[in-house]
Formats: C-alpha cells, sequence, structure tokens
C-alpha cells in the first residue's frame, strides 16, 4: 500500500489518487513498511512481501516470487493480510539500545580500519593478512555476540548475529566473523565435554583462536567418513572450498561412520598431516581444499557425536544460511548507496546521469531487489534458533533463491550504470561484485546441508 493511500496499488495509476500526486512531484526517499501475507501449501505456509516503491513514474508494486521445491509442491492459495512490524518477524534477546550500540561501534571500527584506499592496498598485496583486525574484534566484544552470556558472551539471537554482519558487510572486511565466531562456534558451545567447551569458548570470544569448520556443508552427508582404533579414530575423504582452513588454529571435523552415526572432532590444524591446496577467492579471502588419506587423530578429539552432532551441525547450517545472506544484503546496501551517489554526481550532456528515466527505472528495480533480500533475510533469521528439524528447510531455499537472484541483479546493473571503470579495482564497485559471487556460492553449499539436515 502507498503512503498515505487506502487503495492498493495493483488498481493501477490512473486510479490511485496518490500515485498522480507522486508524479507530480511528491516523491517520497523510503520504501513503505512491509505487508506480509502467508501462502499456504499443504503441510507447508510460506511468506513474501508485498509492497510499493515510489519512482518518477509512479507506485511499482513487487511480489516476492519463490521457487518452490519438491516438498511443497502443491495448490497455492492466498490467505487473509495484516500488518507487521519488523520487531514482530525478528524477535531478539538484545534491546535497542544494545543493538544500537553494536552498531555503531561496528561503523566507527569500518571507517578507522577499512577505508577503501587502504583497503585497496591490502588487495593488491600478494597475500592478504585476513587477521589484522581479529583482535580488535576481540576488544570491541564482536567475537561474543553468537555466544550465551553463561559463556562471557552477549547472548545474540540469529537475528542480533545479521544484524551485525550487514554493518559488517558495508566494509567488505576479510576477517572470518561467519566463519569462525558464528558456524565454528556454534558447534564449540555445544561441545559434550564442559570444560573443554569453556575453555574453546572462551579463546574463541577472546579471539585467541580461530576455528574453521570442515565438512557437513554438502548435501552429501559422508564427505569424510571415520573409524575408531584403539589409539584414536582415523579419517578420509576429499573437501573443497573451505574458508579461512591453513589460517585457522583449530578444525572442527564432521564425519560419519560406517554405520551412518555422525561425529564431530576438534583438531588443532598444525598437529593434523593433511593435503592443503590453498588459493584465494575472488574477492580476496583465503580458502583451501583438503584431502584426509586415513590420518590418524587422537581419542580425546571427539567433540560431539551421535544425535547431539546431527543437531549441532543443523543449527550451524541454518545460522551460516542466514549470516551469509545478511552479508550480501550488506554488501547489496553499499552497492546501492555507492551507486546512487555516482548517478547524482557523474555530468553527460550538460545534466546529471541521474535525470535519465531509463538509468531511474534501473536504479529502482536495483533498491527492490534489495528490499526483496532484505525481507526474506529478516524472516530466516528470526526463525532460525526456534526452528525444528524439517520447517526450516523451505525458508533456507527461499532465501538462497531470492537474495541469489537480487545480488546478480544489484551487482551486475552497478557496473553496468559506472560503465567500464565498474570492473577496475580502483572502484569499490568490482569488489562488491567479487564478494556478491563468493557469497551466492557459499549459501548455494550450506542450503544443500540445511536440506540434507532436514529431511
Amino acid at each position: 500500500m502507498c503512503h498515505g493511500c487506502t487503495t492498493w496499488c495493483a488498481v493501477g495509476r490512473s486510479r490511485c489518487r496518490r500515485a498522480l500526486q507522486n508524479r507530480r512531484g511528491a516523491w517520497f526517499p523510503v520504501p513503505v513498511p512491509c505487508r506480509l501475507r502467508s501462502l499456504t501449501a499443504p503441510s507447508r505456509a510460506l511468506t513474501f512481501t508485498e509492497y510499493a516503491v515510489p519512482d518518477k513514474v509512479g507506485i511499482k508494486t513487487i511480489c516476492l516470487h519463490i521457487k518452490w521445491m519438491p516438498a511443497i509442491k502443491g495448490r497455492v492459495g492466498i490467505a487473509p493480510v495484516q500488518m507487521l512490524s519488523p520487531e514482530v518477524v525478528m524477535s531478539s534477546p538484545l534491546d535497542r539500545e544494545s543493538k544500537s550500540i553494536i552498531e555503531n561501534t561496528l561503523l566507527r571500527f569500518i571507517a578507522e580500519s577499512y577505508e577503501p584506499s587502504a583497503r585497496h592496498q591490502r588487495v593488491r598485496q600478494g597475500h592478504v593478512d585476513c587477521l589484522l583486525h581479529w583482535g580488535l574484534l576481540a576488544q570491541l566484544g564482536v567475537l561474543g555476540l553468537p555466544f550465551e552470556e553463561a559463556f562471557g558472551g552477549l547472548g545474540g539471537a540469529s537475528a542480533d548475529i545479521a544484524d551485525a554482519v550487514t554493518v559488517l558487510a558495508k566494509g567488505l572486511i576479510f576477517e572470518p566473523f561467519i566463519e569462525s565466531a558464528v558456524i565454528a562456534g556454534t558447534v564449540l558451545a555445544r561441545g559434550r565435554d564442559p570444560e573443554q567447551r569453556g575453555q574453546a569458548v572462551t579463546q574463541a570470544i577472546e579471539g585467541a583462536s580461530v576455528t574453521a569448520m570442515l565438512g557437513g556443508r554438502s548435501g552429501v552427508p559422508d564427505q569424510l567418513s571415520f573409524k575408531k582404533t584403539p589409539e584414536g579414530y582415523r579419517l578420509s575423504g576429499n573437501l573443497s572450498l573451505i574458508p579461512f582452513a591453513e589460517q585457522a588454529d583449530f578444525w572442527l571435523l564432521m564425519a560419519v561412520d560406517s554405520d551412518g552415526t555422525p561425529a564431530i572432532f576438534r583438531v588443532p590444524r598444525s598437529e593434523t598431516r593433511a593435503h592443503v591446496a590453498s588459493y584465494r577467492l575472488m574477492d580476496g579471502k583465503p580458502a583451501a581444499d583438503i584431502r584426509f588419506d586415513d590420518t590418524a587423530i587422537p581419542l580425546l578429539t571427539a567433540w560431539v557425536q551421535g544425535e547431539a552432532a546431527r543437531e549441532a551441525m543443523d543449527l550451524a547450517s541454518r545460522r551460516a544460511v542466514s549470516a551469509y545472506c545478511a552479508d550480501a544484503v550488506g554488501v547489496m546496501a553499499l552497492l546501492l548507496e555507492v551507486t546512487g551517489e555516482y548517478l547524482r554526481t557523474r555530468v553527460q550532456f550538460g545534466v546529471a546521469i541521474g535525470t535519465f528515466q531509463a538509468l531511474q527505472h534501473r536504479y529502482a528495480d536495483m533498491h527492490m531487489g534489495l528490499v526483496q533480500a532484505q525481507a526474506i533475510t529478516r524472516e530466516l533469521a528470526g526463525r532460525v534458533d526456534a526452528a525444528t528439524s524439517g520447517d526450516h528447510t523451505w525458508l533456507c531455499f527461499a532465501a538462497s533463491s531470492v537474495v541469489e537472484r537480487a545480488a546478480k541483479l544489484v551487482g551486475q546493473e552497478a557496473i553496468q550504470m559506472h560503465g567500464g571503470m565498474g570492473v577496475t579495482d580502483e572502484l569499490i564497485v568490482s569488489h562488491c561484485n567479487a564478494r556478491l559471487v563468493v557469497l551466492t556460492r557459499l549459501i548455494r553449499a550450506w542450503v544443500d546441508q540445511s536440506a540434507a539436515s532436514g529431511s
């Protein structure tokens, strides 16, 4: 519903007085509040966002289209609608004051540590120190956000983590906050031994160690297999595209035995004999492919086993999808900000190119893609912690589909509107697009794991 109007925009501009008034120049700088409508299918419920965005032609109404999964195919009906605020969707244990303090702290961190020219100099180096500001993030308390207060953390829910990641994304940071603090941290906090668990979580919060999650990320559940021996365990299998594998102090290895029983092992990276092939991703972050050939690990490295390991990995995969989607949303927001400034300042034929109607329409499409991604990411983040096995799968698929499509649209349109300069290293636009490409690949991988664990 458009601002101040009592008629759905779908009735058409000719019948919408507010739209006609908008055409005379009364434009609004932000989209109106989202309106959530439920789509019901057999044994499934799905929400999408319908909203209106003012532009120089009128009011555009956009609906969130979802790629339906086989599990929820069926006749779709439209249920009655009601207005919902973001707070209703995003339940969070942190109060607004705490969230505001965290946001302001992260914004100052980005302004001081990730100034664009300084970041560009780091990217141009042959080796990017991805842990340069890791200790500073620990001092700011950010690394404790995913952990409960009983461990000395901030007790943030997935919605709070998503908000923090969205802010950090605008700096295109290199530090492994999602990989170590969020994904691996979720598993660390569920170790079976209280003493080892407390020590590991304390090290993670203080920034004394970095942990990488290996295995359990693809729809194939047995990437790594293990067998028990009198001396400990032996691991076999191949892993690909593991971010920060070589930079981590510890590895969390997800594997299954011959009976299909899962287990997660926590091993020091320096003491594990594995074949590691390191490389840089297109956004500058490090990653590696790892091969285990009957590798021996000690008996005491078993962190969590059986159903507890499956549940820990299930929650970690949901948080991974939520965090990576929030990261992509933050990068897209940065692209819109940069592109909007460029359209306002770039002069051609004696006028700013932002006055060209074609570019206005394309920029409006970018904006609507961003709002779609924000809506589905909020919905996912608000349900991650409360979701039970199975009911989150459709939402992870929906978020993956919407965010991936929006990231492709926003990234490509930003480059197109900047022209040839948009693909150069000197402009932040190319770096944002590279980050979006990597994020969509990681989101897809973790969605596969979420589907496997939820089935």
